[in-house]
């Protein structure tokens, strides 16, 4: 059987009295097989002595969820001879929500809807195993719009009517005294704000634990100036997306008067015809060309700071029709190829997001209150990471190369029907049953489970 006592004792610094009733509300969820995750279905699956109101009171409990990934990271995933497998994520994500008294709930954009709706959003930072190929999630912050208020017509008539009387004043010629280059200078909103709190929350406890992070990656949203200064003034440099047609200048290399600035922009690139020497390589398969080009240390307007780029074409061959994707990274020397695979690997944080929301209750719970809804978000992205090291624990006892959810939600769901089935008929399980036909019993309903369980001692 998987045991959960002694991993949940390493969490225990931050559980404190609650890891019992954490240890039996973990198994309440992946018992769950249908009617949603909320607090009134997880009690009616966990044992005697965490009832309904005891699930109320541990949403009542204010759980630092962060420390707590931190913790299981540290003691069951992380690898520390080989640090440089390691990459932070960012992302966010956008459930709806019908109701109008849940905290945070506003209208957002939501991707998968593909129009702005009434919802909760919350941004994620993880950090993901660029060699297992996995994203471990370390904790989120809320997305809350400021409430705006609202003013009558004839008010908003009277203030215009208003401005229109004042003279504008003259604007005088020249750069304003004191001001600062722009380009320099960070953007103000609500992504750019949860970017830098969590960088800056995250960043010192990964330190802690021995682990030092070069990479921060995030999807075209992340890709501007603003998220630039963040990620170097933290040390970390950022892979992201720019748009397929921003302009790109190399450096200026002509000759120089002498008078005035400098001149910082070269030739612009043109990308229906890349110089050729800037072709890193070219691939054609199922009738489509894939040619990836890379220019290291190369400007854009809207960056202040040398890119690392890397455009990919790719052209149909038949029809001649093309499309790009130009990638970028701040680390001029860093590999092409490099930047592709970490890019394609900023795609695992949204497998947390399916995962949470289709087996651990990201898109179920019905809690309303601001403490009560960190929990309930926290609570199904931890168990995004405590699935991932059960996975791999349990590919080990059951003899498995593939373990997924739905076979640890079927192993822990028989679990209970076993116990329950003798506990009724006041059997114990060792007079009657030997170890590997209880083994076999919680195979039951499991996908991959058909090699002969080993058991150890």
């Amino acid at each position: 059987m998987l045991e959960l006592t002694p991993l949940f004792n390493e969490l225990a610094p931050v559980l404190g009295s609650n890891v019992g009733i954490f240890a039996e509300i973990v198994k309440g969820i992946y018992r769950i097989g249908g009617g949603g995750v909320t607090m009134k279905n997880i009690s009616r699956w966990t044992s005697k002595g965490c009832s309904y109101r005891t699930m109320q009171r541990f949403f009542s409990f204010s759980t630092n969820w962060l420390t707590l990934n931190i913790l299981l990271f540290q003691s069951a995933y992380f690898d520390i001879n080989d640090q440089e497998r390691y990459v932070l994520v960012f992302d966010e994500t956008v459930e709806d929500k019908a109701g109008k008294q849940t905290h945070g709930v506003n209208w957002f954009f939501s991707s998968i809807a593909g129009k702005v709706i009434r919802s909760i959003s919350s941004h994620v930072i993880s950090i993901v195993d660029t060699k297992k190929e996995k994203s471990f999630v370390l904790t989120h912050e809320q997305t809350i719009k400021p409430i705006k208020k609202r003013t009558g017509k004839k008010a908003a008539k009277l203030k215009s009517s208003k401005k229109g009387t004042k003279r504008a004043k003259k604007k005088s010629s020249g750069r304003p005294k004191g001001s600062k280059n722009k380009q320099n200078v960070k953007s103000e909103g609500l992504l750019f704000k949860s970017f830098e709190n969590l960088l800056t929350l995250v960043l010192p406890l990964l330190q802690a634990i021995g682990l030092s992070i070069g990479y921060v990656l995030g999807d075209g949203a992340y890709g501007n100036k603003t998220c630039c200064i963040i990620a170097l003034e933290n040390g970390l440099h950022l892979i992201s997306k720019l748009n397929r047609n921003t302009g790109l200048y190399l450096p200026y290399a002509g000759p120089i008067s002498g008078r005035g600035r400098k001149r910082k922009y070269g030739e612009k690139i043109d990308y229906e015809k890349i110089p050729e020497n800037y072709l890193i390589s070219t691939n054609v398969e199922d009738g489509i060309k894939t040619c990836i080009y890379q220019i290291k240390g190369i400007w854009t307007k809207h960056i202040p700071c040398l890119l690392n780029v890397v455009i990919i074409v790719k052209t149909d061959v038949e029809t001649g029709k093309s499309g790009r994707v130009v990638l970028f990274s701040t680390d001029v020397k860093l590999a092409g190829t490099t930047i592709i695979k970490f890019y394609s690997l900023r795609f695992q944080i949204e497998f947390n997001f399916r995962d949470a929301k289709q087996y651990f209750g990201l898109s179920d719970f019905k809690n309303i209150k601001e403490k009560q809804v960190k929990n309930a978000i926290g609570l199904s992205l931890f168990m995004d990471n405590l699935s991932l090291v059960l996975a791999e624990k349990a590919k080990g006892e059951w003899n498995e190369e593939n373990v997924s959810i739905l076979d640890l939600k079927a192993h822990f769901r028989a679990e209970k029907y076993l116990h329950d089935i003798l506990n009724t008929l006041e059997i114990s399980p060792n007079t009657i049953l030997y170890e590997d036909v209880f083994a076999e019993i919680l195979k039951i309903g499991a996908i991959n489970r058909t090699n002969k369980t080993v058991l150890t001692s």
